[in-house]
């Protein structure tokens, strides 16, 4: 079971299935919604491997 007091600030993962997160992680990341959910699917669900996604495609 999900431990809900685990925030999206204390996680280096996005989860793109938690509207909430994808809203945090748009908004704290500067991109569109579409965007961060595609490079997730890309990149996978770790901020880091996203931004070196996000760097590759720049």
């Amino acid at each position: 079971m999900d431990d809900k007091s685990n925030t999206a600030k204390e996680d280096s993962s996005i989860h793109i299935g938690e509207p909430l997160e994808v809203q945090y992680w748009s908004e704290k990341l500067n991109v569109p919604e579409e965007v961060l959910k595609n490079a997730v699917r890309a990149a996978g669900t770790s901020v880091e491997d996203f931004m070196e996604h996000l760097e590759q495609k720049s």
